[in-house]
């Protein structure tokens, strides 16, 4: 199946689409791929934040690109693994279905379209850059139209990943969607103090 038919898949049949994934046997190197997808498009936002995406060079650009790309791939796998194992733990109070496996395939799946995502962030950024050289006012307004078409696609694929998320969640756990929302809510809140304490510092 091709990468456009998944995400119809996803799309029209979320629910359809994680039974038949679940019922598979886990596909590692697709699991931490979007692991990893997820964790670039975090790190950006943090690199963002912190004014740490540097384009007054074309050198300095592909720096920052690669520096994203390296952190975020790290970031998200790590943070992944914590996150589906603690939802596991919490699971436990809701009377879930744990089978951890299941877990993070839905969590890398449910990051299918920040796959996407991160495909258009670094043509994204590229054209940022782009749009400091000295080029003329029409490509140079054309360049900015372009680029916020490309957040706000990132935007909706953002809220997309989150509604994946609930509906495999509840897929795999067998849960009522109060239960598959504070079931996940718990395992996040568990992992947030754990960021906050001993990852966060590393990162700013």
């Amino acid at each position: 199946m091709s990468i456009i038919q998944k995400l119809k898949s996803f799309w029209k049949k979320p629910t359809e689409s994680f039974e038949l994934v679940l019922s598979k046997d886990i596909n590692w190197i697709k699991t931490l791929l979007l692991f990893g997808c997820n964790g670039i498009i975090f790190i950006y936002y943090i690199m963002k934040s912190e004014g740490l995406i540097n384009i007054e060079s074309f050198k300095m650009t592909i720096v920052s690109i690669f520096s994203m790309v390296f952190l975020g791939v790290i970031y998200g796998i790590f943070s992944n693994l914590i996150v589906g194992y603690l939802i596991k733990l919490t699971g436990k109070l809701f009377n879930a279905e744990n089978d951890l496996k299941k877990i993070y395939s839905v969590l890398s799946w449910s990051y299918f379209p920040l796959f996407i995502s991160v495909i258009f962030l670094i043509p994204s950024i590229l054209v940022a850059r782009i749009i400091t050289t000295d080029i003329s006012t029409t490509l140079k307004l054309t360049l900015s139209i372009l680029v916020i078409i490309l957040m706000l696609v990132q935007a909706i694929f953002g809220i997309w990943q989150l509604i994946l998320l609930f509906k495999g969640l509840k897929v795999a756990q067998k849960l009522n969607s109060l239960n598959t929302i504070m079931n996940y809510l718990s395992g996040a809140v568990i992992f947030g103090i754990f960021y906050y304490f001993l990852i966060k510092p590393y990162l700013y």
